[in-house]
């Protein structure tokens, strides 16, 4: 009889898999092999291997967004009246991943290979996916970083976040196997916030200029 801990069981094999192979090289027959259950467990859990995935990244993404939001929220009230500043919006929004990763020790660089492949990851519905997953920690976010740069259009502000998105990204997938000491941690994230706050404060050169240095 499929119980509680078979979902479980199948959530570690399938994160275990995806990250290793990524979702397309992994099939159902493996996570079942990994999971030791059988394919009726996973279609009565999940229904497909699509839902499998989207269910491995809820149970990463919910959590690491609550950490964020609590940040951020504690941020505000710590600079009321007044904003906050952008480093402090910023790590806000970066340190739940170095966090998630440290804590979960073993399984650390495992979620990291996991999300770096998957966030990296082209195909449309998961990009699409991705999106879903992070449309409110942008609807929270976005704000309270315009009102410390007023001066950015909302345009040039989200293309500018999408590309510390991807920043981070890239420290998933290069996250140590034997993951990091709380020093090498702190530098990242202190090296990350400081390259994404100056990035954010950057002016926009003249694409004329631009073009024709180019």
């Amino acid at each position: 009889m499929s119980t509680p801990s078979t979902k479980t069981d199948i959530l570690d094999a399938a994160e275990t898999l995806f990250a290793a192979r990524g979702y397309d090289a992994t099939s159902i027959r493996e996570i079942t092999r990994v999971a030791e259950v059988n394919v009726a467990a996973i279609h009565y859990h999940f229904g497909s291997k699509e839902a499998v995935l989207r269910g491995v990244t809820d149970r990463i993404v919910g959590p690491l967004n609550g950490r964020r939001f609590e940040l951020l929220d504690a941020a505000i009230a710590d600079a009321a009246p007044d904003h906050p500043s952008l480093e402090t919006v910023l790590l806000a929004f970066i340190r739940p991943d170095v966090e998630v990763l440290q804590h979960l020790q073993q399984r650390g660089p495992t979620v990291a290979h996991f999300l770096g492949r998957t966030y990296g990851d082209p195909t449309p519905w998961i990009r699409e996916m991705a999106s879903e997953q992070f449309s409110e920690a942008a609807a929270r976010f976005l704000p309270v970083i315009a009102s410390c740069l007023p001066g950015l259009g909302g345009e040039e502000l989200g293309w500018r976040m999408s590309q510390i998105a991807t920043l981070v990204v890239l420290l998933f997938t290069t996250w140590p196997d034997g993951g990091m000491t709380d020093d090498e941690a702190d530098l990242a994230l202190a090296r990350i916030v400081g390259f994404s706050t100056a990035a954010l404060h950057a002016r926009i050169p003249d694409v004329e200029v631009v073009t024709r240095s180019g």
